[in-house]
């Protein structure tokens, strides 16, 4: 691959350089997934209620979710090194507070730290290796590397942490990710920083008060939504009477995501990566509760059984890129979503005393082949629709809204009580419907974005809103 510097661009960045950048993306991978073998030694250990579990996993998801863009503003913004690093650094401290969390109260809050240095690294990892390039096969096979190895850190999240909550504890799990820290620190911490990112123009600037807002609504909906069962009617309203004043002001700032980045292409991929994130995450989360607490079986084999998810994407996302580059991206997004429903529903069947091994590992690789159709042809889409000077921005919208449909489904599927409960066998029947509902809900909204009478506004270094060959994918989590 052409990473190393050629002497026309000082930005662009050697091999290894690329390499550390990327690996990042290998930690918040690993970081998302891994929650799904902890969640059950940590309620063990912990005994957080049902909502407390909850956002022992969808905080991380929520802290991304939120400052996913004003980070990506940021980094458009200012010097892209110094965000990037800056973003390493408080993922380290909330990796270091999850190993030593004495309560589920710390915990939570080490995740929240997790996830608001992964929205922190991610835009800027993105831009750092995708601004100096042209479109083109060289910047495509670099944002191939940034997204493939997201979904390796995904699939390693599965079956690493296993491995040690097994035979170590859920403690070392947030430990091995201090000295991964340190390489990539080692490794990009001579990055070139990026000139065009600093102090650009003024409609990139983030909007503190903005992000304040989008946070505390964000969090306070999943949170709510989560808890439904057991709030008052009081607190019921004066919860929705607090959101709905923080909605007001994320939509009169109206700085919170630029304007000309929310043409029809990119609504129609936030509609599709958030409902097939929220029936994937919930369907995964409720699965791996229901394997360990009712059917005895250790994180270590749940997470062998979840692997061929993420495995079948990381191998086959290359052909759903190819299958976009011959047809555009419209037909792959639409027959992956339909994939992932059929997968997810799959589930729906599995005997609630003695589950088929078979069906669940078929029904995990149909979910992953699934992503690997629907996932490049949403993110290529919605690149090429954005202007470049907003690429930051672009990636933290899609990833955005990934992170909030899995934290709704995480917190719909608690609000139904479809959450497993270590004392109260049952059958997975209803909580994969829903799932698989979720998913069915964001191929919908997809097809209705689709057909909005609002004009897109192409890129105008891209004539070729369907083409695979001027793209840059954000990262998979």
């Amino acid at each position: 691959m052409g990473f190393t510097n050629t002497g026309v661009d000082r930005r662009v960045l050697t091999r290894w350089q690329v390499y550390g950048v990327c690996l990042v993306m290998f930690l918040e991978g690993l970081s998302s997934s891994s929650i799904n073998v902890q969640v059950a030694a940590v309620r063990a250990d912990l005994s957080p209620g049902p909502v407390g579990l909850q956002l022992v996993a969808t905080t991380f998801l929520i802290a991304y979710a939120a400052l996913l863009l004003p980070a990506g503003r940021l980094a458009d913004w200012l010097d892209r090194r110094k965000v990037f690093l800056c973003g390493l650094g408080l993922f380290a401290v909330g990796s270091l507070a999850g190993t030593l969390a004495p309560t589920v109260e710390v915990l939570i809050g080490a995740r929240l730290a997790q996830g608001a240095g992964a929205a922190l690294t991610a835009p800027a990892a993105l831009a750092l290796i995708t601004a100096p390039l042209p479109a083109g096969a060289e910047r495509n096979r670099l944002v191939a590397l940034y997204g493939a190895l997201g979904a390796v850190g995904f699939s390693t999240g599965l079956v690493l942490p296993g491995f040690l909550v097994t035979h170590y504890g859920w403690r070392s799990s947030f430990a091995v990710l201090l000295p991964c820290v340190l390489l990539v620190a080692a490794l990009t911490w001579r990055v070139p920083s990026n000139p065009t990112g600093r102090g650009g123009d003024s409609a990139s600037r983030p909007d503190l008060w903005g992000t304040v807002a989008l946070f505390g609504l964000i969090g306070g909906a999943t949170w709510m939504l989560g808890a439904l069962r057991d709030l008052t009617a009081p607190l019921a309203l004066s919860t929705l009477a607090v959101l709905t004043v923080l909605a007001t002001v994320v939509v009169r700032r109206g700085r919170t995501v630029p304007d000309r980045l929310l043409v029809r292409d990119v609504r129609r991929a936030m509609a599709a990566l958030a409902g097939a994130f929220a029936g994937v995450l919930a369907s995964i989360y409720v699965l791996t509760l229901a394997l360990q607490d009712w059917h005895g079986l250790t994180a270590f084999t749940v997470g062998l059984l979840v692997l061929p998810q993420p495995a079948c994407f990381a191998l086959l996302a290359r052909y759903g890129s190819a299958w976009v580059n011959r047809s555009g991206a419209v037909l792959p997004l639409l027959t992956g979503l339909a994939l992932i429903t059929a997968a997810t529903g799959s589930l729906a069947l599995l005997s609630p005393t003695h589950p088929s091994v078979p069906h669940v590992l078929v029904a995990m690789a149909g979910v992953g082949a699934g992503l690997a159709l629907a996932y490049p042809a949403a993110s290529i889409m919605a690149v090429n629709a954005a202007p470049e000077s907003l690429r930051g921005s672009t990636a933290a919208v899609l990833t955005t809204a990934q992170n909030v449909g899995g934290s709704a489904g995480l917190a719909l599927v608690t609000a139904l009580a479809l959450v497993p409960q270590p004392d109260a066998p049952g059958s997975l029947t209803a909580p994969m419907v829903v799932c698989a509902l979720m998913v069915l809900a964001g191929l919908v909204l997809a097809l209705r974005a689709g057909r909005s009478t609002n004009p897109q506004s192409p890129d105008p270094q891209s004539s070729d809103p369907g083409s695979a060959d001027q793209v840059g994918v954000p990262e998979h989590g």
